[in-house]
């Protein structure tokens, strides 16, 4: 039952992915995407990457590193789901096991605060002008996690925010999130896009803790 159950769980995810990057790619939003890779382990565990996910991939995990570099590394290596048309950086990372999500990570990383249009950046490209390296302002880092396996009540919650790759800041979260929540949530608060599609809700429990939830946390109406 378990195997039918991941099965199912993969192929929705995958779904979602999909229609989510099918209207992005429709709506030039997209300058790359490296492809969906499914990975299965056994019959009822599997792995939703990024197809060419590589150890260059684990430079964003370093806190000392700078924003210029990492970004460097992964957009070298094409260590992404997709990238923006403005090359912001989305990955999307899920561990299904026994039917249910296991481990998740969605990041959204870009390497400027400033948001430019597609026009802009269309322009600038046919003037030769490298408006992606000279631009200089804050870089935006925010990561969702989900890892049940390493709760720890009040520090590390079992879904969670992090900002700016600060490897403390565990914002805690009500539940692991879909690709097209989290990209709907990305669009709309940083590029005032907002999804045509419905996002897909899993089947919600909530996975806050009632000690958590006396803590600055974010919920929302499932």
């Amino acid at each position: 039952m378990s195997k039918q159950k991941s099965e199912s769980l993969v192929r929705k995810l995958v779904r979602d992915i999909n229609l989510t990057i099918n209207e992005l790619r429709h709506n030039g939003l997209i300058r790359d995407e490296s492809g969906i890779s499914e990975k299965k382990f056994r019959s009822d565990l599997f792995e939703i990457s990024f197809s060419n996910k590589s150890s260059a991939n684990s430079i964003m995990l370093d806190k000392h590193v700078s924003a210029s570099r990492i970004m460097d590394a992964l957009l070298l290596a094409r260590q992404y789901t997709i990238l923006l048309y403005d090359k912001g950086i989305i990955q999307a990372e899920f561990l299904i096991n026994n039917g249910e999500i296991a481990k998740e990570r969605l990041v959204f990383l870009k390497k400027h605060n400033r948001i430019w249009t597609k026009k802009e950046i269309i322009d600038a490209d046919a003037e030769d002008e490298d408006w992606f390296a000279d631009e200089e302002s804050v870089p935006v880092f925010i990561r969702v996690d989900y890892d049940p396996s390493n709760h720890i009540e009040c520090k590390h919650a079992i879904s969670h925010l992090t900002l700016s790759n600060h490897e403390s800041c565990r914002i805690p979260l009500q539940d692991a999130l879909s690709f097209s929540e989290f990209i709907g949530f990305v669009l709309l608060h940083f590029y005032g896009y907002k999804l045509s599609i419905a996002p897909y809700r899993m089947e919600k429990q909530c996975s806050i803790s009632e000690l958590e939830r006396k803590m600055i946390h974010l919920g929302w109406d499932l």
